[in-house]
């Protein structure tokens, strides 16, 4: 024996027999490095839709769930007298020093399985002899503490078998495609040869080799009496590898990738799962999670043929479409462009035009224009509200500019109520509608009601900016927040955020997460019923006939300028469906010759969104949407403030508009402002008749006494007044007109 070698030789059998000598490390000292394992993630149906691990895919299983022939196949190659050792092997330790003496150099051997084990959950891997020490010392003091059916179990849920796998379970999914229980003694065996070397008996890499080291474990096996079937061994040998297709880690693809990319951006956003990125990257890639998602393999299906189906040719435009069940937020289906794009990279990295994530949102035209009537219905008007319907209108902004508005179709028609003005998406009147109310008052409520619910996982991220052309839709969202607002309307005025998780368990079972639906009562129901009402009528003889689908149904088209972007966007009580066509390059214009015809909202995405909510629907029972009753009561308020109010002492009478109101919707607090009485300019009403005259002075705040004098001017005109016209005082000043007495002569004739 090579006398370099006696040395090693000699301290390792010492080192064996000892546990608690000065120096020595203890196992109470040390903290067991937590095993990554890998999540799963399935449809709301149980159905897998992908595994999810970072550099360590593992499952960890229990020992009877590991077949005898993989238990006994790691033992025959690895550690032979696994079952008679405490931990230090030191026969094994003289053979290897032995054959390392023969070599002329010491190399790392004789390692028990409990030794690697140590190796996998305490130290570490570097080669050095201090780490040698330790390891044995610390295998010595868990063979105390573990029984070897325990050690066993802990050794095959951690040793790497090479491509990513770690643990027996993900060994036999990666090489076999199957549960480590249904493991054949010789796959058994050419997983328990790839632990020593697992890049050099890659099957993958190395067939002849990796069928040459499984012949070895094989045939240690059977010296060993771990087979007792002489056929079962001749059997083993003449098996084929039979191993699947190489995987590729990088390259690894699973069904539903857009709503994928959407549940990891929520997850990895989401607070609830830890306090920073890393946290939540963590627990979600290693922490062995089993996530129920909301989505319905039979609806998502329906949304990617429904899209291919009209939009079938290579040059079409691009699509997006979510679809949520308003009851409880759940996303049910989500199509955020091609699958074959996503995957190819062809759409500039992974982008979810659903979400908008990686890149932006886009505008949705008249599509906006429910949120304005929500807001109309709550300040005092009403589907009769008449306004003016001209072919084009200008409205007067705020920093002197001019906004020209025409409608889509360029056709006047004189005069249309609100409710009329919606159902043929007249956007003159929408115009008059946002600049009376103001667009902060509209912006807020489409916010109310669901727009920039998700700016964690979507974008654009921007807030909702408020000018009078935000009811033609100049903003720009996302097919998520619009199909969630739009559920809104279908729920009687509840919301509930989104979401694609129903449930998160541990590996064990242990509940992390769990779906609690929390609706938020955000727009009176009886607005959503008159607001639901017109928006019925939309689909039924309005914009959206293309989108009608025979049963109880609301909806509003959508098209942007020049035809860039395209909407359809409706609802049944079950279930709320966003539909954009446009393309993912940016703003093209979707008409001949770039487009097959030119697109409205009415057009593709109308017909997409009929063609999935056909197939979603069909097991669905047609329900109405609620229905309370709806009453409508007269208020004067203060149209000068914001909101309405009812008028104090000083509220100037110009100021004091009646309007009518849904009843439960009218101001109920007096106004707080202002707070004294206001220096007013007196209008001059001389040569005005008495009755104009003093309603003209009471409007602006001023009383009014009445003297009456002989005038060659008509009886009742009015001939002076004190204080004179343009004269400068406080509101409730008395003001005195003095009003022809006679239509004939002055005094005396």
């Amino acid at each position: 024996m090579n006398r370099r070698a006696l040395p090693l030789i000699a301290g390792l059998v010492v080192l064996a027999s000892v546990t608690a000598s000065c120096g020595l490390p203890h196992i109470e000292d040390y903290k067991t490095r937590p095993l990554a394992q890998t999540t799963f993630v399935y449809a709301a149906d149980g159905t897998l839709i992908t595994a999810l691990h970072a550099r360590e895919d593992r499952v960890v299983l229990r020992y009877a769930q590991m077949p005898a022939s993989m238990r006994d196949a790691a033992v025959a190659i690895e550690d032979r007298r696994f079952y008679w050792h405490h931990g230090v092997d030191v026969q094994a330790i003289v053979r290897a020093a032995y054959e390392d003496a023969a070599a002329g150099q010491v190399v790392e051997g004789g390692s028990t399985i409990t030794q690697q084990l140590v190796k996998n959950l305490y130290v570490g891997g570097a080669n050095t002899f201090r780490r040698k020490v330790d390891e044995a010392a610390l295998a010595w003091q868990l063979e105390d503490r573990y029984t070897k059916k325990e050690i066993l179990t802990q050794y095959l849920n951690t040793v790497y078998f090479g491509e990513g796998a770690y643990g027996v379970e993900a060994a036999a999914q990666t090489y076999f495609a199957r549960s480590a229980r249904r493991l054949s003694l010789a796959q058994s065996a050419m997983l328990a040869g790839l632990i020593t070397a697992p890049n050099h008996f890659d099957p993958y890499a190395n067939a002849d080799a990796a069928m040459g080291r499984r012949n070895v474990v094989l045939r240690l096996m059977n010296e060993q009496g771990m087979i007792e079937d002489p056929a079962a061994y001749h059997d083993a040998l003449s098996e084929p590898l039979d191993v699947g297709h190489n995987p590729d880690p990088g390259q690894e693809r699973y069904p539903y990738p857009f709503f994928m990319d959407y549940f990891k951006r929520w997850f990895l956003t989401n607070p609830a799962f830890g306090a920073s990125y890393e946290d939540r990257k963590k627990l979600l890639f290693t922490g062995g999670l089993r996530v129920t998602t909301t989505l319905d393999p039979s609806l998502q299906q329906a949304a990617q043929t429904a899209v291919r189906s009209i939009l079938a040719y290579p040059n079409d435009p691009d699509a997006a479409l979510t679809s949520i069940d308003p009851r409880t937020g759940y996303v049910r289906a989500m199509v955020g462009g091609k699958d074959a794009d996503y995957w190819s990279g062809a759409n500039a990295g992974h982008v979810n035009l659903a979400t908008g994530a990686g890149g932006s949102g886009r505008q949705t035209g008249s599509a906006f224009k429910p949120f304005a009537l929500v807001a109309a219905l709550e300040n005092g008007m009403t589907p009769s509200t008449v306004f003016s319907a001209p072919a084009t209108i200008d409205i007067p902004e705020p920093d002197g500019s001019i906004w020209h508005v025409t409608n889509a179709e360029g056709s006047g028609y004189g005069s249309m109520s609100l409710g009329s003005a919606t159902v043929n998406s007249v956007n003159t009147v929408y115009a008059q509608v946002i600049h009376q109310l103001g667009a902060d008052r509209v912006v807020e409520t489409a916010k109310r009601m669901g727009l920039r619910c998700c700016t964690r996982v979507g974008e654009p991220r921007t807030p909702l900016l408020p000018y009078d052309s935000a009811v033609l839709g100049t903003n720009e969202v996302n097919t998520l927040e619009m199909a969630s607002a739009y559920g809104t309307l279908a729920t009687g005025g509840q919301h509930v955020s989104p979401i694609p998780a129903i449930s998160i368990t541990d590996a064990l079972g242990r509940v992390v997460w769990q779906a609690g639906p929390d609706p938020k009562q955000v727009v009176d129901p009886q607005v959503v019923a008159v607001a639901d009402d017109i928006l019925q009528d939309v689909v039924l003889y309005g914009t959206g006939k293309s989108a009608n689908i025979g049963r109880p149904q609301l909806g509003k088209t959508g098209t942007a300028d020049t035809h860039t972007n395209a909407w359809f966007v409706g609802a049944v009580p079950q279930l709320s469906t966003s539909v954009w066509v446009g393309f993912q390059a940016g703003s093209i214009p979707m008409q001949p010759p770039t487009t097959r015809i030119t697109v409205f909202g009415g057009t593709w995405p109308a017909e997409i969104w009929r063609n999935y909510m056909l197939r979603a629907t069909a097991s669905m029972v047609a329900r109405d949407f609620p229905i309370p009753q709806v009453g409508y009561v007269s208020v004067a308020v203060d149209a000068s403030q914001d909101p309405f109010c009812l008028p104090n002492a000083f509220t100037l009478p110009s100021n004091i508009q009646t309007l009518q109101f849904i009843d439960g919707t009218q101001p109920a607090k007096e106004c707080t402002t202002p707070t004294s009485a206001s220096v007013v300019t007196i209008p001059s009403v001389v040569g005005m008749p008495e009755a104009d005259a003093q309603a003209a002075l009471e409007q602006a705040g001023f009383n009014v006494a009445v003297e009456v004098a002989a005038s060659t001017q008509p009886a009742g005109t009015v001939i002076y007044q004190s204080p004179v016209g343009g004269t400068d005082a406080y509101q409730t000043t008395l003001v005195t007109v003095t009003v022809s007495a006679a239509s004939g002569g002055g005094p005396g004739g």
